[in-house]
């Protein structure tokens, strides 16, 4: 065990990473598969569209019929029909010929633009085009938004409101996604209550749980609540071993630092392995990371706003190798608004906010102040070699 043994945020994460397994797949219905990851590639099955259809209400034409047309000079069409939705029995077009198309009809043969409604009038059965149409004018040709057999999604694509639209499309129901993390989350303190109880003089009301909670959500994960435990190892001790056997992750939060009554690591120890305790970071130094049967164990700081810094930082990424996600890490290069100083030899992440004219701004606070969360647009990453930032250095922010 390595006992507030510093070692970097990089050897941490490794370790982290390496206890990490990639969950089994599952077929799950395509209207529950938003926010899940995608288990295989997925390729576009047929041609769509499979013909060519307009995109507007208006008139199916042979643009070069239309070449000269305006206000003061309209092309004369003959009207020879309707296009009726869902249908290809209208038959095709021939010279100075037009037909009314609706939005989503098939292309009669011949024709290859619309022309919309507002362009023309009718008078009887002869149609008077009042603008010239160019070739494809309002026409999605067959296969031109996907291609028999083309690659369109690979395997740890996150599933969006406009992915599943194109699975519809492509008839992909069910869909094959990873299983979602059940993530175990254990809260240590003698002096907790919970959100919705009134804290006595010395309490405060429990805010880790629901910052993991709410971040395991976000995330794609199932969260699972064990409780808030006392700082008694035999009270947590059975708590952590039912958590690690129903989860595939657990995260403890509080009861990391070294103190005779934070036992997080003694109970780590007991029921498996504590790989590292200590990571040279701040906030977030007493960072624990373990393993009980194989199951990786992330212990971490009480206060709020490290137990949401080290939870972005490493949780974040270990969900992303359980899942297969491909990580697109939302993130800007932007100017510091301010020069600040940083401790040689630690990491250091500094919360920011943007300003009106795009510069980072940081947003300093201690670490058990929630405020710095809420103000802050997300966090830069000071290297362990740098002894601070200066005004006007070029910084990449890392967004919430």
């Amino acid at each position: 065990m390595r006992f507030l043994k510093l070692i970097s945020v990089e050897e941490a994460e490794k370790i982290l990473l390496s206890l990490g397994k990639l969950l089994p797949a599952e077929y799950v219905p395509l209207e529950d598969a938003c926010g899940r990851i995608l288990a295989e590639p997925i390729t576009s099955p047929e041609d769509i569209p499979g013909f060519d259809r307009s995109i507007k209400d208006g008139y199916a034409v042979r643009s070069q019929d239309t070449l000269g047309a305006g206000e003061n000079k309209p092309k004369l069409l003959n009207m020879t029909g309707r296009i009726a939705m869902g249908e290809n029995t209208a038959g095709p077009i021939g010279e100075k010929e037009a037909k009314y198309i609706p939005t989503g009809g098939v292309m009669p043969k011949g024709a290859d633009a619309v022309i919309m409604q507002e362009h023309t009038e009718l008078a009887g059965d002869v149609l008077l085009i009042k603008t010239a149409a160019s070739p494809g004018l309002d026409v999605l040709k067959y296969n031109e938004d996907f291609s028999k057999g083309e690659k369109v999604f690979p395997a740890g694509h996150k599933i969006t409101a406009q992915t599943a639209g194109v699975l519809a499309a492509f008839g992909c129901d069910p869909v094959l996604v990873r299983k979602r993390p059940a993530v175990g989350i254990i809260s240590t303190g003698n002096e907790l209550v919970l959100p919705a109880d009134t804290p006595k003089f010395g309490q405060i009301r429990d805010t880790n749980t629901t910052l993991i909670r709410s971040y395991m959500t976000e995330h794609g994960a199932t969260p699972v609540f064990y409780g808030i435990i006392r700082d008694d190892a035999e009270a947590l001790t059975p708590i952590a071993a039912k958590a690690a056997a129903e989860c595939d992750l657990v995260i403890l939060s509080g009861g990391s630092s070294k103190d005779e009554k934070d036992v997080t690591s003694r109970v780590i120890e007991t029921l498996g392995k504590v790989h590292v305790h200590g990571v040279s970071v701040a906030p977030g130094k007493p960072t624990i990371i373990g393993s009980i049967n194989d199951v990786p164990i992330l212990g971490l700081p009480g206060h709020p706003a490290s137990t949401y810094m080290i939870t972005t930082l490493f949780a974040g990424p270990l969900l992303a190798k359980m899942t297969g996600a491909v990580e697109k890490p939302r993130k800007i290069s932007t100017p510091l608004a301010m020069s600040f100083p940083s401790e040689k030899g630690r990491e250091d992440l500094v919360r920011v906010r943007v300003t009106e004219n795009g510069e980072a701004a940081p947003v300093l606070g201690k670490s058990g102040l929630l405020h710095t969360l809420v103000q802050s647009d997300g966090y830069i990453r000071v290297p362990a070699g740098r002894d601070g930032c200066e005004k006007g250095d070029i910084v990449e922010v890392l967004l919430w």
